[in-house]
């Protein structure tokens, strides 16, 4: 069975793996920043979802519509191919959502989650620009829209970075293939709101940019609403944290990673 294209990083005296989930539009090149700090202490699997990166050719056997459900078994089905029945999860922006999937689907395959950059849930003016992408995708080419959209959700000079990435690796995205992943905007806001009333089953931690206008209310409320989520923000950063602060983000998940993965040992895991 072909199964998506991935990069690893294994050392033999690491035991634990980070499964990196990248939000949509990107790839794995979204955590190069991460790489170098992380593989020191654990083994790393870094996915191209399907139509991302080298998966841009990987397709869904029988299939013409895309769910955010499909898009969490594709990541199950390599973790199978490769032997990894547990493991920490990493999401940046949309990625967080395919993890809640993936939770759903096979909750004992999650040691913990490090969520940046979260999209718990969408206020009504993302909302409405989500809808408008959809209305203008058909009138705008796509990667013209993709970039009007990151300017809007990236704004600031100190995100330039991340959002030169993402407009770059978008660029790559097959036209059809955009597409179909803007197909998954229609089941979006039912998702958000059912998984806004449900915790995350393993400990968690949240980052957050202080300037990400788009998604910070919601990850507020959703640690006050399940305050054991471990919410934690950045000041002067917007959306994607792990770029844009990257030091600072490794910092702290790393921190939170190693302390559970201690936890784990002291208990007998």
């Amino acid at each position: 069975m072909k199964t998506l294209s991935y990069e690893i990083f294994t050392r033999p005296e690491n035991s634990d793996w980070i499964i990196f989930i990248h939000g949509a539009g990107g790839s794995s090149k979204t955590f190069g920043r991460q790489v170098a700090a992380f593989r020191k202490y654990f083994n790393l699997l870094l996915p191209d979802l399907q139509d991302h990166g080298n998966s841009k050719d990987f397709k869904t056997p029988g299939d013409d519509k895309l769910s955010f459900t499909q898009v969490a078994t594709n990541v199950l089905d390599l973790l199978d191919e490769l032997g990894i029945s547990e493991a920490h999860f990493l999401g940046i922006s949309m990625g967080s959502l395919i993890i809640r999937e993936i939770e759903q689907i096979r909750p004992g395959i999650i040691k913990s989650v490090v969520i940046g950059g979260g999209i718990m849930n969408l206020n009504r003016r993302t909302h409405l620009l989500f809808k408008a992408g959809v209305f203008l995708s058909d009138i705008i080419p796509y990667h013209k829209l993709y970039q009007m959209v990151a300017w809007i959700l990236m704004p600031y000079e100190n995100h330039k970075v991340a959002r030169r990435l993402f407009i770059r690796e978008a660029k790559n995205i097959r036209e059809e293939a955009f597409k179909l992943w803007l197909g998954l905007l229609a089941e979006l806001k039912s998702k958000l709101d059912l998984y806004f009333n449900i915790p995350v089953g393993k400990p968690t931690l949240m980052i957050m940019g202080g300037q990400d206008f788009a998604f910070l209310k919601h990850s507020i409320r959703y640690s006050e609403k399940f305050p054991f989520i471990n919410l934690q923000i950045l000041p002067r950063c917007g959306h994607v944290c792990n770029i844009e602060q990257a030091e600072e983000f490794n910092r702290r998940t790393l921190s939170f990673l190693l302390k559970e993965v201690s936890l784990k040992k002291q208990a007998g895991f």
